[in-house]
C-alpha cells in the first residue's frame, strides 16, 4: 500500500494542481489511478490516456489500433499452442538447481564466443566488478540493469533463484549492459531497449555448449510471454476504456475474467482478482505492450542465427550502439520485420510448432 500511494504520487506530479476531478482519495487504488490517470491526459490536451501514455512515455510510431489488432491476432494464433506446451515436463530441466558460479559461467562463456563489443562490454563487467549476482535472503527481489551516470558505466543488479533459469536472467540483464556500454549510456525507447536484453538471451542459445535443456525451457516461456503479456497488455488497454461511471472494483475483475479466458488462462488456472499483483499497472503504464514486440524482434536473432550461423549476432552487434527512438524506424534500419507485417504471427507460430510439434 505504502508504494502503490508513492506511485500515486508520481502520476501527481505530472498533472500539478489544477484538477481535482480523479475521485475521493478512499476510492480503491487501482480505480483511483485510472481516474487520475485520465486527469493526466485531459491536463495534456489528450482525450484518451492510451494514446498519452503511448506518447509521452514510450515514443511509440506505431498506432494504437495496430497495437490492439496484433493483440487479438495472437489470442486467435498463439493460445493453443500456449496450452500444449503449460506442461510441467518443459520447465523441470530449466529450473534445476544452479550456483551463483555456474550462473557467471554461463554469461562468460557465451560473451568469450561471440566476441567483438560483447567480450569487451564482458571483461569491463569482470574487471570492474560491475555486477551483483549472489543470492541473499533479504535482496531486493528482482534484477534490473541501469546506467551509473556518475561511473558512466552500466551495472547489473540480479536477485537469483539458484536455478538454471538465472542462466537467462543473467544473460537478460547483461544484453542491457552491452547497449549501455557501446551507446554510452542509451535513451531510446522501450520497445528498442528490450530487443536487446531478450535477443541476448535468445543468442546466448546459439554460443554456449550443452544449452539444449535451456532451449527448450526459453522457447516455452517465449511462447508463454508472447500470450501472457499479450492479455495483460490488452486487458490494460481495455481498463481505461472503461467509462468513468462504470467504473469499479468489479468492473476490473470482469473485464480481466473475460480477457484471461480469451488467451487460455484457465487452462493453468488463475483467479481474476490477480491482475493487482502486476506492479506495471501501477508504475508503468502501457509499458508491458513492449515485452510482447520486442520479443518478436528479438525472436528473429534466433531465426537468423538459426538459418544462417553468425547472422544473428552479427545484426546484434551492428545494432548496439543505436541512438534510434522509435522501434519500426529501428526494426527497418536493422533489416528485421515489423511484429505487424501480415503474416508475422503466423511465421511465430510456424516456428513454435516447429519446435514443439504442431
Amino acid at each position: 500500500e505504502e508504494a502503490a500511494k508513492v506511485f500515486l504520487d508520481a502520476d501527481i506530479d505530472l498533472l500539478g494542481n489544477e484538477s481535482q476531478t480523479v475521485g475521493p482519495p478512499e476510492a480503491p487504488m487501482a480505480v483511483h489511478k485510472i481516474l487520475l490517470r485520465r486527469d493526466i491526459a485531459a491536463h495534456w490536451g489528450y482525450d484518451n490516456y492510451n494514446q498519452f501514455a503511448t506518447d509521452y512515455y514510450h515514443y511509440r510510431d506505431y498506432p494504437l489500433d495496430d497495437s490492439r489488432a496484433y493483440l487479438d491476432q495472437i489470442s486467435l494464433e498463439l493460445v493453443d499452442s500456449d496450452r500444449q506446451v503449460k506442461q510441467p515436463g518443459i520447465w523441470d530441466d530449466g529450473f534445476s538447481s544452479t550456483t551463483e558460479a555456474q550462473t557467471y559461467a554461463y554469461v562468460e562463456e557465451m560473451a568469450k564466443a561471440m566476441g567483438g563489443t560483447v567480450k569487451e562490454a564482458f571483461d569491463l563487467m569482470d574487471q570492474a566488478g560491475l555486477y551483483d549476482i549472489a543470492y541473499g535472503e533479504n535482496k531486493y527481489p528482482s534484477s534490473f540493469e541501469l546506467y551509473l551516470t556518475s561511473y558512466r558505466e552500466p551495472f547489473i543488479f540480479m536477485s537469483p533463484s539458484l536455478t538454471s533459469y538465472d542462466h537467462l536472467t543473467f544473460a537478460h540483464e547483461f544484453g542491457h549492459f552491452c547497449n549501455d556500454y557501446a551507446s554510452g549510456g542509451s535513451y531510446v525507447g522501450v520497445d528498442v531497449l528490450e530487443f536487446f536484453s531478450q535477443g541476448m538471451e535468445y543468442l546466448s542459445l546459439c554460443y554456449v555448449d550443452n544449452s539444449e535443456h535451456l532451449t527448450k525451457m526459453k522457447m516455452a516461456d517465449s511462447l508463454c510471454l508472447y500470450v501472457e503479456q499479450a492479455a495483460f497488455a490488452s486487458f490494460e488497454m481495455q481498463m481505461y476504456d472503461i467509462p468513468s461511471e462504470d467504473l469499479s472494483v468489479e468492473a476490473l475483475v470482469s473485464l480481466y475474467d473475460q480477457v484471461a479466458l480469451a488467451y487460455g488462462f484457465e487452462s493453468v488456472g488463475y483467479d481474476p482478482r490477480e491482475f493487482v499483483t502486476i506492479t506495471h499497472f501501477y508504475t508503468n503504464p502501457l509499458y508491458v505492450f513492449s515485452y510482447v514486440v520486442s520479443n518478436d524482434a528479438a525472436l528473429q536473432l534466433y531465426q537468423l542465427e538459426q538459418e544462417s550461423p553468425g547472422a544473428g549476432l552479427q545484426c546484434f552487434e551492428d545494432n548496439l550502439d543505436t541512438q534510434e527512438s522509435y522501434f519500426l524506424s529501428f526494426l527497418d534500419t536493422a533489416g528485421l520485420e515489423s511484429p505487424f507485417a501480415a503474416d508475422r504471427i503466423e511465421t511465430v507460430k510456424e516456428t513454435f510448432e516447429g519446435f514443439f510439434g504442431g
